[in-house]
């Protein structure tokens, strides 16, 4: 239905520009113009109009393609990231592809931030230097595998489905209940793990918050730094482990 509302308004805009166009009240393009420059313009537009609505309807009919993404494959981020957008105007997964395209966000922000402060306190290319990036390389792989997992499981959940399933609608149906009552149950445990990877995300951005305090401390020592930088590392290890039974 969706898709079909889609095509009713990219036609009415197109025709809507076509009548500005050619309509005697307004542009009034035309063929027979005794301006030449405006008989051309007139032509050449009606000629590409033909392809541009053939193009336009295909686009608005074609079904999106289900992706699902691989943490090492090149560009997951960003394909992360374009997904997350793409769902933001979603009434069930807006709020929570929101928030994720704001974590993401600040996770290149900190990256960059603690880089620098990394390079202040100890050097580039110093120990020190590759012992801390390590630390937030690690954060923001975990970091980055929890969303391409949030993208994966955006792009295989049902919203039309889901919907029907909350209003109720299912019980007019002849498909028995119990197992729709299920199916319902499938999903909102999917959203679950949604939030969930939204709140472990959430935690590594504060942990590397406080890492960063730490290191643009002057008073505080190495070791200080690395006593942040380890409860770090322990986070990551106990999300990691939680995640892999979503």
């Amino acid at each position: 239905m969706k898709k079909y509302r889609k095509l009713f308004v990219g036609n009415a805009v197109f025709a809507a520009v076509e009548v500005c166009l050619f309509s005697p009240g307004l542009l009034g393009l035309s063929p027979l113009s005794p301006s030449p420059l405006a008989a051309a313009a007139a032509i050449t537009i009606g000629v590409m109009s033909i392809p541009f609505f053939i193009w336009l309807n295909r686009i608005l009919l074609a079904e999106r393609k289900t992706e699902l993404l691989k943490a090492d494959e090149e560009h997951a981020w960003e394909k992360s990231l374009a997904l997350m957008e793409y769902y933001r105007s979603s009434k069930v997964l807006g709020g929570i592809a929101q928030s994720a395209v704001s974590q993401m966000e600040k996770m290149d922000k900190a990256r960059g931030n603690f880089e620098k402060l990394v390079i202040r306190r100890f050097g580039a290319g110093t120990l020190s230097y590759e012992k801390f990036m390590k630390v937030m390389d690690s954060a923001g792989e975990c970091f980055s595998n929890g969303l391409i997992k949030m993208a994966n499981k955006m792009a295989l959940f049902d919203e039309a489905e889901y919907k029907k399933l909350s209003s109720m609608e299912y019980k007019l149906d002849d498909i028995p209940d119990e197992i729709q009552e299920e199916r319902k149950r499938f999903y909102e445990t999917t959203l679950e793990g949604l939030r969930f990877i939204l709140e472990r995300n959430e935690k590594i951005l504060l942990e590397t918050d406080h890492l960063m305090m730490e290191m643009s401390e002057m008073g505080c020592s190495e070791q200080d730094i690395d006593s942040v930088a380890e409860q770090i590392n322990t986070l990551i290890g106990q999300l990691e482990y939680y995640s892999q039974r979503l």
